[in-house]
Formats: C-alpha cells, sequence, structure tokens
C-alpha cells in the first residue's frame, strides 16, 4: 500500500508529465464530463487518482511495448479475416486514426454449423478495482478469488480477462488457493490489463498487445490497450480472445476515446483472427450501451451479455451468439468487493 504523502507526490509527477505531452492527451470536443460517474454519482478527483495512479505505477510509459507470441505453423493454418476500407478515416491526423469500413462490414457470423458437436467455452471478465480492494483493503479476505473459484462450476473457466489487475498472479494464486482448476496461463496486457486462458486446453498460436484508444484530454491518465490470444483448443476449436480497458470519461465520444477506440479493436481483430475462428471480445469498455464507442461494436459484433454497474460499461461481444448464455456475478464475496460486477458467458462452439 503506497502512503498518502508518496500518491500525492507521484499524482503531481504525473500531472506535470500529462501536461509537458500535451500533444498526446487527444483533445475531445464532444465530451464534457470530467469526472467517472459510478451510481449515477461523480466519484471525487481522489477516488479517480487513486485508481488510476496504480494503472500508471503499473505501466507508466505512453503506450504498450508490442509483445508478440507466434507459432507460426500452427497459426498460419487458414486466411486472415483481413479489414476492409470504406476510404475514410476516423481520427484523422492523431496516433490512433483508423480506416472506417463499409457500413455493411461486420463479423457477426458464427463459423460453425448450429448442428455439429459443440465446445464449451466460460469466459469472465472482471474489473478489480485493484487501488481499493488490493491496495487498501489488502483483498478483502481473498473477496475476488473467492468469487472466480465460487462461481466457476464443475468443468471450470477456459478464459480470463481482467482489467484493473496490478497483479495477474496475485489474483489467480487467491483463485486457486479458493479452488479454481485448471493449468493457468497469464498473459500480461500493459495498461493494468490481464489475459488468462487455461494451458491444459488450449495451446497458443499467437499472442499480442498493443495501444487502440487514449483518455481525452479532460480526464487523460494515457492510452488504453488490447491484449489479445489466438487459441486452439483439443478438440480443434481455434478460438481468437481479446481484452480491453476503455478510455475516461465514461462514455467520451470524438478523438482517440470515441469509435475510433472500437474501429481500432475490430481492427486488431480483423488483422489477426483468422476465417473459421470463434472470436470473444470482453472488457471494461467505460463505455455505456448508448455511447459512440459501443455503438460502433454493435454494427461489427453481436454484443451477447452487459452489465449493469456505472451504466452499464462492462461487455462481452462474439460473432456467435447462439448457445451463449450469460450471467452477472456480482462485485466480489464477503464485505467488500470491486465497484464492478464481474460476468461470465457460457458459449457452445461449433
Amino acid at each position: 500500500m503506497v502512503a498518502a504523502s508518496s500518491l500525492l507526490r507521484f499524482a503531481t509527477m504525473v500531472a506535470a508529465s500529462a501536461a509537458s505531452v500535451g500533444a498526446a492527451a487527444v483533445s475531445d470536443a464532444e465530451s464534457t464530463s470530467s469526472c467517472r460517474t459510478k451510481g449515477g454519482a461523480c466519484t471525487s478527483g481522489q477516488e479517480v487518482s487513486q485508481e488510476h495512479l496504480l494503472l500508471q505505477m503499473q505501466s507508466n510509459r505512453s503506450s504498450v511495448e508490442v509483445r508478440r507470441h507466434s507459432d507460426a505453423s500452427a497459426a498460419a493454418d487458414t486466411p486472415i479475416l483481413g479489414f476492409p476500407s470504406s476510404g475514410e478515416m476516423k481520427a484523422s491526423g492523431l496516433w490512433c486514426s483508423v480506416q472506417t469500413p463499409p457500413d455493411d462490414w461486420n463479423l457477426k457470423t458464427c463459423p460453425f454449423v448450429p448442428s455439429a458437436a459443440k465446445t464449451r467455452v466460460k469466459v469472465l471478465t472482471y474489473n478489480l478495482f485493484w487501488w481499493n480492494l488490493f491496495g487498501q483493503k489488502g483483498g478483502a479476505d481473498r473477496s475476488a478469488g473467492k468469487l472466480i473459484a465460487k462461481t466457476a462450476g464443475s468443468e471450470g473457466y477456459d478464459l480470463m480477462g481482467f482489467q484493473e489487475c496490478d497483479d495477474r498472479w496475485r489474483i489467480l494464486g487467491d483463485a486457486k488457493a479458493e479452488g479454481l482448476l485448471g493449468d493457468w496461463e497469464a498473459l500480461d496486457g500493459g495498461h493494468a490489463l490481464g489475459l488468462m486462458y487455461r494451458k491444459d486446453r488450449f495451446q497458443l498460436l499467437e499472442s499480442r498487445a498493443e495501444d487502440v484508444g487514449e483518455d481525452s484530454s479532460v480526464q487523460w491518465y494515457g492510452k488504453r490497450s488490447a491484449v489479445w490470444v489466438r487459441l486452439r483448443h483439443v478438440d480443434g476449436t481455434t478460438v481468437f480472445y481479446i481484452n480491453h480497458h476503455g478510455p475516461l470519461p465514461v462514455s467520451a465520444s470524438g478523438g482517440c476515446a470515441g469509435s475510433a477506440t472500437s474501429l481500432n479493436i475490430m481492427r486488431v481483430i480483423a488483422k489477426h483472427a483468422h476465417k473459421g475462428d470463434a472470436i470473444v471480445l470482453t472488457g471494461d469498455f467505460n463505455a455505456e450501451p448508448s455511447s459512440s464507442r459501443i455503438e460502433e461494436l454493435n454494427k461489427r459484433l453481436n454484443k451477447v451479455y452487459s452489465g449493469t454497474s456505472m451504466g452499464g460499461v462492462d461487455h462481452i461481444f462474439s460473432n456467435c451468439a447462439q448457445d451463449a448464455q450469460g450471467q452477472n456475478l456480482g462485485k466480489g464475496v464477503g464485505q467488500f468487493g470491486s465497484d464492478h460486477d464481474a460476468l461470465s458467458v457460457t458459449f457452445r462452439f461449433r
């Protein structure tokens, strides 16, 4: 736990650094909110600063260093989907500028035959509220770990995505101590993002993390990334899984905080997922259902399930919506938990 005086000194340095690189802090004329809302009320600046001080201390560089794993012989099995262009650009002139695909382009078609045998894949997404739940409350008697283990079920989770996760091995250890089964790999996505998959059920084909958006200048803490893996299940099904934590303020539009973030996520998917892959996108998008970010994603993928915390900013998308069952798991087990609900979806692919 960081002393209050140290946090204040660090906050001063972060603010000074942000001011000195103002060109990197994207102006967002369409966004007027200067705070993050929780349950309809504006949080204090101190709480938001503490929350994101930990994010910045964990990853205070301006962008995610690309880390790639690739099994070339295994990954080059089917053609890559490809990202078409309409000839127009979103966020033109900014680092996050991205080609806009045709309006009717989407990845909403599941590549599997409905009558075929099914591959069960259970996915969890969970914003861990790290600075508070772990930094101030020491994990609250493994509150988050207990929730994960308790809700895994007899067959367990296959994929897990975490936001505001300062130590991915700590949360995995807490969950395993409470009974979570399986042999897990835990990947660092930068900017306090974590992604985990069952090594005893999947072969890793490729993985990477890259920046896709940035906080608005009115509430700037840095760039925002997405971390993804392409996996082959033991039964042969390939899964492209991507996890994201979205820009602030909540539901901001314009610049690198608006729909350009969603289009960059879709660009990452389309340039790395292959034809025949099941696609799953999870995260705390910091974007409500009516926001430009989620409206853009709704055009391109099937929204399978959404949470209700903070106006509904946690979402799960996929190209396969049939036979998918979602559940809101709550914030933790015991007196204290996250400020977000954990969400799970069980898919039946193939």
